[in-house]
């Protein structure tokens, strides 16, 4: 398992759980989502054959998801492209889903696609900041809204070897959904407070971060069984600021979180303990674990 760390002055990789060999790979400030970095607002790169290609430019990205046809980002303005074959597509049906409207920001810039998921299935879901999650079974041909916008949905994941059960870190609490993001519950029993911004799904475990609004002082990662069924468990200490949107991962036994102040702290048991294993980075932006 290899530990892929962005932050506002590049892409750090190295084995999980240390930091052995540790190099700097992509430069300036970066967002990784699995095999695709984002680098500053445009660049799209993917990880082919041990090193990174640049597959084009878009402005305003700020979120990438792998899936069929191709590598699909979202930008400001809330839209969607897709990167395939040496074409730039915008995703038209997405601009016209019901309720598009409605969507806003809190301080009254343009809605935004935070972030994307693709199921095993290949079911598409784009959440959007502020407007819910909308969801594509179609390729990404046509949209339909879920939850309700005011949910405040922070990021959306799938989960791997699991076509009907994705998750999503919300201002209520952990979403839930066992039919491919067609409907969705809440759950937050043992939160200090329902703001979540990130989630993963390492082994039979679900961990979110926690924290009690947009500019709370302090956070922290919980975890609840894979059903959330029971209560959820504090498995950190505080956290300065919040753990954001992508900055959360799981894979098997590994989990990983980043912090604004340059932390990465590592687990091997699903998030039930955590080690420090880096410090004094640049603020990390996100990070992926990845085989």
């Amino acid at each position: 398992m290899r530990l892929r760390i962005a932050t506002a002055i590049g892409l750090i990789e190295c084995a999980a759980g240390g930091g052995a060999n540790a190099t700097t790979t992509v430069g300036g400030p970066v967002r990784v989502f699995g095999d695709v970095v984002i680098a500053g607002s445009r660049r799209v790169l993917w990880r082919h054959d041990t090193r990174w290609t640049e597959l084009g430019e878009v402005p305003g990205i700020l979120c990438a998801v792998d899936a069929p046809g191709g590598i699909i980002v979202g930008t400001e303005g809330a839209h969607l492209v897709r990167l395939g074959q040496g074409r730039l597509d915008q995703l038209e049906g997405f601009d016209q889903v019901i309720g598009r409207a409605d969507w806003y920001t809190p301080w009254g810039a343009p809605p935004e696609v935070r972030s994307l998921a693709c199921t095993p299935d290949n079911v598409l879901l784009a959440n959007v900041h502020v407007g819910g999650i909308a969801r594509s079974a179609d390729g990404g041909r046509t949209w339909a809204p879920t939850v309700d916008i005011h949910d405040d949905v922070h990021q959306v994941r799938s989960v791997w070897g699991r076509a009907d059960f994705v998750v999503a870190a919300a201002a209520v609490g952990l979403l839930v959904s066992n039919d491919a993001g067609l409907t969705w519950s809440a759950q937050a029993r043992g939160l200090h407070a329902t703001y979540c911004r990130a989630v993963a799904v390492p082994d039979q475990a679900i961990l979110v971060s926690a924290s009690e609004g947009p500019r709370g002082k302090q956070s922290a990662i919980y975890r609840t069984n894979i059903h959330a069924t029971e209560r959820f468990d504090r498995v950190t200490d505080w956290i300065d600021g919040n753990v954001d949107s992508h900055a959360l991962d799981g894979s098997g036994a590994h989990a990983a979180f980043g912090t604004p102040k340059g932390d990465v702290y590592e687990s091997t048991d699903a998030g039930a303990t955590w080690t420090l294993t880096h410090n004094g980075l640049a603020p990390v932006t996100s990070l992926s674990l990845v085989p």
